[in-house]
């Protein structure tokens, strides 16, 4: 299989049926050879009723449904371990991802292994665009982390990665960062970002910002002790 599309949801009744509506055709264009992954994280509203008719009608779709919220790290990893494709894509369930800008990904994909989105015209509120600027600030100085947009949830990249990423709660913020640390070829692709359609975000820039600081210092330890080699020969 060429593509394993894993995306998130909780509560995200409401966009369901366009999202894979955009999904599907948008993968039917590029290559036929793929699946959707569904990662329901504790939903309490309809969404898993509505995966699991989805699933029933089209058979490209998976569903991995968690008895509890997890948190979106755990949803993507639970996705990435399940994901049959050389190539893993993933993009946020709320529709600003637009699923249409999978193409560009694709396109890049030549001769690196992970290619993630930078969001041109954002279309969040002032507030998370000020908290994610200072976020961007703080891992600059603390990690030398030097990527464009790290909260844009579209990316794809070469399955063989997942066997590699240390798995911690919200790693999904430090992907690309730990991705380049791991020494695997990253590429940086303008893609364009809508507002959010349907219902509301499930995460408060307060809570997201308290955690971050935290987060920052434990990837910062953990960048001075990952391991990292070069084969030179094997028999």
């Amino acid at each position: 299989m060429n593509y394993s599309v894993v995306i998130p949801l909780y509560n995200e009744e409401e966009s369901i049926a366009v999202l894979h509506q955009k999904v599907q055709k948008v993968m039917e264009d590029i290559d036929k050879d793929y699946e959707i992954i569904y990662v329901d994280d504790g939903s309490k509203d309809k969404t898993l009723f509505l995966l699991k008719a989805l699933a029933q009608k089209f058979p490209k779709t998976r569903i991995i449904s968690f008895k509890e919220n997890c948190g979106q790290s755990a949803a993507f990893l639970a996705g990435f371990k399940a994901a049959a494709g050389a190539w893993i894509i993933t993009l946020d369930g709320d529709l600003q991802n637009p699923p249409e800008e999978i193409a560009k990904l694709i396109k890049g994909k030549e001769g690196v292994d992970f290619i993630t989105g930078i969001r041109v015209q954002r279309r969040d509120s002032f507030t998370r665009r000020i908290s994610s600027k200072i976020a961007k600030v703080s891992r600059a100085v603390v990690l030398k982390d030097k990527t464009t947009d790290t909260g844009c949830s579209l990316r794809m990249f070469k399955r063989e990665i997942v066997q590699y990423l240390p798995a911690f709660k919200n790693f999904h913020r430090f992907f690309t960062f730990l991705v380049q640390s791991l020494g695997f070829k990253v590429k940086e692709v303008e893609v364009s970002h809508s507002h959010r359609v349907f219902g509301k975000s499930k995460y408060g820039t307060l809570a997201r910002a308290k955690e971050g600081v935290a987060d920052l210092r434990g990837v910062s330890w953990l960048k001075k002790r990952l391991i990292k080699y070069e084969i030179k020969y094997q028999s």
